[in-house]
């Protein structure tokens, strides 16, 4: 489908919303982005106050699709419509999926942000392809932006990317704009992008803030558990895997469920070009897993996931000697023993 770009008027007078995305967790999943409403609609209007009822919203401004003529039936509150007296190039972006389903308040579109969905308008037909690497640079390019807004629609866009790209992007990081606000409550959904990000900033005095979220989250199985020890791995570097190991893979105390997603972490640096910390990520796994073999099943999910296959001799040792009880998790380590042998058997 066609999209369109902003008319030429609007392009430095329009707003995007402060709508309500970093690798989703297994704990946590980040919601749904702008960008994300945008690529599921087949109408994107933007809209203003109806010529005869000020309390009514007429589109005037098809982006995607045509202007429809069915009624968008929100009513035009009084901060909007105060907000349309000071400007009339202000906006509401609408969309909606398909001729007949509901219309979606998505942003009020003013100067600052006009440029932003200008661009996200032209770029959209290639991310509908999927060029997701175009649209997570983009946004990368908008973090730290002087509107708050438009750096929270980066941050929202980032949580949405898979690690490894995080770790791709050529990403400039002010630790002390994201600490803004951290644990204010109306600000949890960026949380996690926030940790990870600080993660990658390399300002090594966020070491000890960063352990302390971890030892936090640790056993309350905490959302952002994860977050925490990502982020920790990254700019601490190997030995915090042997850390991580030592002192919670291996402690009784602590729940299967928070090891789990210690492991996912930890999975997540894994398969580099690092030597140290590949060498540490298979020392502290292996160590791990001679103590306690309740654990393989988490680290052949984690590791199997992505497709790192090189925890193959510890589970086939323990595997064969039948130290693995749990049936799930021996289900889950002949499916991994098996999916590593193929991938490794191809030239």
């Amino acid at each position: 489908m066609r999209r369109t770009v902003l008319a030429p008027f609007l392009v430095g007078s329009l707003l995007v919303p402060s709508l309500g995305n970093p690798c989703g967790f297994h704990n946590y999943t980040p919601q749904p982005t702008l960008v994300d409403r945008l690529l599921g609609s087949d109408q994107i209007v933007l809209a203003r106050s109806s010529p005869s009822n000020p309390f009514q919203f007429k589109a005037y401004q098809a982006l995607e699709g045509d202007l429809g003529s069915s009624e968008i039936p929100f009513l035009v509150d009084s901060i909007t419509r105060r907000r349309f007296a000071l400007d009339a190039n202000t906006a509401v972006l609408f969309a909606r999926d398909g001729a007949y389903g509901p219309w979606k308040r998505l942003a009020i579109v003013d100067a600052v942000l006009a440029p932003v969905l200008s661009s996200v308008m032209e770029k959209l037909p290639a991310w509908e392809l999927g060029n997701d690497n175009d649209r997570f640079r983009y946004f990368a390019s908008l973090i730290g932006h002087p509107d708050d807004r438009i750096h929270k629609l980066a941050l929202r866009e980032l949580d949405q990317a898979d690690y490894s790209v995080l770790q791709g992007l050529n990403l400039t990081i002010e630790p002390q704009r994201l600490l803004v606000r951290f644990n204010a409550p109306i600000e949890t959904e960026y949380k996690a992008i926030r940790v990870l990000l600080l993660g990658l900033s390399g300002d090594t005095q966020l070491r000890r803030w960063l352990e302390k979220g971890v030892e936090n989250s640790i056993r309350s199985e905490g959302r952002y558990l994860g977050a925490y020890s990502t982020a920790l791995i990254e700019l601490a570097g190997p030995e915090t895997v042997i850390d991580l190991a030592k002192n919670y893979l291996t402690n009784p105390e602590i729940s299967l469920v928070a090891k789990e997603l210690l492991f996912e972490a930890i999975a997540l640096h894994g398969g580099s070009d690092d030597i140290a910390m590949e060498t540490s990520i298979l020392q502290a796994i292996t160590s791990a897993l001679w103590l306690d073999a309740q654990l393989a099943g988490p680290v052949a999910r984690q590791f199997g996931s992505r497709a790192n296959w090189a925890m193959l001799p510890v589970l086939k040792i323990l595997l064969d000697e039948g130290n693995i009880l749990s049936a799930v998790d021996r289900q889950d380590s002949v499916q991994y023993i098996a999916l590593a042998r193929k991938t490794l058997a191809q030239p």
